[in-house]
């Protein structure tokens, strides 16, 4: 069956279009590249275990928990040291404390 000329639903796509389209209209503009994104915090690298992947750092006095796949370019991640600043978008609401998302040097 063609998609383009299924004629019971027009917004039928296929399967793997429709997930990535779904997908797409969850995520806020500024996750697609769409517009400069807001950094709002800044923060220092306090721990780093570049080995697992993860590292914490400070900011506005809490401490914030962050992965490697957290950083909006991965070259980021295999640069950064202890001391070194970077800018975030926190997120507060985690099971296991604050975390810290769309991370890049500052």
């Amino acid at each position: 069956m063609n998609w383009k000329t299924h004629t019971r639903r027009e917004s039928y796509r296929p399967r793997a279009v429709q997930h990535v389209h779904d997908a797409r209209e969850r995520e806020p503009d500024s996750d697609r590249g769409e517009g400069p994104r807001q950094q709002g915090v800044v923060g220092q690298v306090a721990t780093l275990i570049p080995e697992k992947g993860y590292g914490f750092l400070f900011a506005e006095g809490r401490k914030y928990f962050f992965h490697r796949s957290d950083f909006i370019r991965a070259a980021d991640f295999d640069a950064l040291t202890v001391g070194l600043y970077v800018t975030f978008e926190p997120v507060e609401r985690t099971a296991k404390g604050p975390r810290a998302k769309h991370l890049e040097l500052a």
